[in-house]
């Protein structure tokens, strides 16, 4: 087994030196092939330099080629300048909108009208500067420094510019109207701000300034659009008497803010605060059936009144404030419950915050009243007739302790019909509840009727 194995690597280092030699070979012909190049195009550029030099130095085609070469160095200066044209026309531009627009005039003197707020600006340069630039940076100006009253149209001029940046700007000119400012006295008006950051507990009262007018300068055409001058006070978290330094504003008839002078600027203003209080009465409503048979003799508090601060126009509207008292589970002669005092919306107490109710209970009675009128609430201007087969009179039944019902007057019993229960379309023949009210909280009144039947039209 081992001769064959021997032949077998002599026959692959023969292929091996074959292979090497066929290399060899090859590469002594690449060899010669890239010298007989070389020196080919040595003798070629020798040529080629020889008959250059002899066609540019005969004296018999020197104007020829001057011609010559004048028609290429044109060629290439043209072709340079189309370069420089494209590249320019490739430059970097970044664009600005709502720049705030400067003026340069004498503002003092004369009042400027027609000038936009802000512009657009389109700045075109190289990268470098474009990439630097910012909004805040540009400043934009309209200078009417050298002009007098009257219609001008004015370019506008961008500022702090380097060299090769160029501004564009939108628009790049404007019509402006000049005119000279005049004086006028206006008398102080006055407007509270941030009312919502003060409690509403607070009244404000009549600021007191330290003067009463002040100086507006424009134009006579804005002179005549002012219809007052405020003095912005700001409320915010006051809790007492102030004194504060108050902007002045004028505004136009619309309630517009208008750009004039006002002189001075600000003004002080001293504000009264104060909390207006009213005392009211405690009133109990008994609310539900007393059990037992038992009827209330006698309700007595520990305050029949409490002291509540808020609004003046609030407390204007509040004559009492009512307790509901639950009695359906008052069985003792004699109870002493102890209830909340809970105050309308955007009204406060002062004292107390709560109450203890004494009741004493007795022997439920009854007592009847004939010929209670009924009457109308809220009728507006609704025709109405009770219906021909119904009584304009109620009987209504006095429930109570005997000696609360003899010493009721029978007088303070009301029995009505409110309109305002009637639909609005309503005509003809209609039935409405019927209410029945008395003056004395401890007694009940029942009615042997709960409706009326009416005939009512508009």
């Amino acid at each position: 087994m081992a001769k064959p194995r021997k032949q077998k690597t002599s026959n692959i280092d023969e292929k091996k030196v074959e292979l090497a030699k066929t290399i060899a070979s090859q590469s002594e012909k690449i060899t010669r092939s890239y010298m007989n190049f070389g020196n080919f195009f040595v003798k070629a550029f020798r040529w080629f330099s020889n008959w250059f030099d002899r066609l540019l130095f005969n004296r018999r085609f020197s104007k020829e080629i001057a011609l010559l070469l004048a028609v290429l160095l044109y060629v290439s200066v043209n072709s340079s300048s189309s370069i420089s044209s494209v590249t320019s026309s490739m430059s970097n531009s970044k664009e600005f909108q709502d720049i705030p627009l400067s003026v340069e005039v004498n503002d003092s003197v004369y009042e400027v009208s027609g000038l936009p707020e802000t512009v657009d600006v389109i700045l075109t340069g190289e990268m470098a500067d474009i990439s630097l630039a910012t909004a805040d940076k540009q400043k934009i100006v309209a200078d009417l420094s050298g002009l007098t009253e009257g219609t001008h149209t004015v370019e506008l001029q961008a500022l702090g510019l380097s060299g090769s940046t160029r501004a564009t700007i939108v628009p790049n000119q404007v019509t402006v109207t000049i005119t000279k400012k005049i004086s006028m006295e206006f008398t102080i008006g006055y407007q509270f701000v941030n009312t919502n950051k003060m409690d509403n507990i607070y009244a404000l009262g009549t600021p007191e300034f330290e003067k009463d007018t002040v100086i507006v300068r424009a134009s006579q055409q804005t002179i005549d659009q002012i219809s007052i001058v405020n003095a912005l006070i700001d409320v915010s978290n006051i809790t007492g008497d102030f004194t504060v330094d108050a902007p002045l504003v004028a505004y136009d008839q619309n309630g517009n803010r208008m750009d004039v002078d006002i002189v001075p600027e600000s003004i002080k203003a001293t504000v009264s605060v104060t909390t207006p209080s009213k005392e009211v009465p405690i009133v109990v409503i008994p609310n539900g059936e007393i059990p037992n048979d038992k009827a209330i003799a006698s309700i007595s508090l520990t305050h029949s009144s409490v002291t509540i601060n808020g609004p003046q126009d609030v407390l204007d509207t509040i004559n009492q404030i009512e307790i509901q008292l639950p009695v359906y589970d008052l069985t003792n002669e004699t109870n002493v419950v102890t209830m909340p005092i809970n105050l309308p919306s955007g009204v406060r107490g002062k004292d107390p915050s709560v109450v203890s109710i004494t009741v004493v209970l007795g022997d439920k009675t009854q007592k009847v009243v004939n010929d209670i009128e009924i009457t109308y609430r809220n009728r507006g201007d609704w025709k109405a007739t009770i219906s021909e087969d119904e009584s304009a009179t109620v009987s209504v039944t006095i429930i109570g302790t005997q000696e609360m019902i003899d010493s009721f007057d029978v007088s303070g019993i009301e029995a009505y019909i409110d309109f305002s229960e009637l639909p609005e379309d309503s005509s003809g023949l209609v039935e409405l509840p019927l209410h029945i009210e008395g003056n004395n909280n401890m007694l009940t009144f029942e009615s042997d009727r709960q409706s009326v039947r009416l005939n009512v039209s508009k």
